[in-house]
């Protein structure tokens, strides 16, 4: 090991062992062995198991069924966001790519609305209920039913945001989006 990653190591044990030091998870006399420095004389050097960090993963976006997602809502007095996809569409597989992987959206939706998926081939009677006629769509509907919002075609993941804020805020109760976008630009 070069001397450069020797100090590396030396410094990145050091700070673990503080913090599982001030987390109360191990004794004081095994975080100078842990962090390399040299024992005092009437100490004992501990070995450590030290717990490798784990990064948290943020959920995936959980995507239910039409009519899971219509009565969760109604339940939960949360909205609704149905997506309307085909397999075929390059639009869809962008969304799919670009949009439901992002880390703030997949948060910001999951704890907000309640989000449903539909193939169009699968589902042509959901589609035509709403009728909606190409794909992508996203609709957002209150947990009413009532029908709020629809954004055809490709939506990044900042207009898909704010859209859902417009929708989680209520702020449909006192406007329309197209007024409420102009007045809240930086939203």
């Amino acid at each position: 090991m070069t001397p450069i990653r020797h100090r590396r190591a030396r410094r990145y044990a050091a700070a673990l062992a503080g913090t599982l030091l001030l987390a109360g998870l191990v004794p004081a006399t095994a975080t100078r062995a842990v962090a390399g420095d040299a024992a005092a004389p009437d100490s004992v050097a501990v070995p450590v198991a030290v717990p490798v960090a784990v990064p948290v993963e943020d959920p995936v976006l959980t995507w239910l069924s039409y009519r899971e997602a219509k009565s969760t809502s109604r339940h939960s007095e949360r909205p609704l966001m149905i997506y309307f996809s085909e397999a075929r569409s390059m639009d869809c597989g962008r969304l799919d790519r670009d949009v439901w992987t992002d880390r703030k959206v997949r948060r910001y939706l999951n704890e907000q609305l309640v989000v449903a998926r539909v193939d169009m081939q699968d589902m042509p009677a959901v589609a035509d209920h709403f009728d909606v006629k190409e794909a992508p769509t996203l609709l957002f509907l209150a947990p009413d039913g009532q029908r709020l919002v629809v954004l055809r075609g490709y939506n990044g993941a900042d207009s898909i945001l704010r859209v859902a804020e417009y929708v989680c805020t209520k702020a449909y109760e006192f406007t329309d989006y197209e007024t409420w976008k102009s007045r809240n630009p930086g939203s």
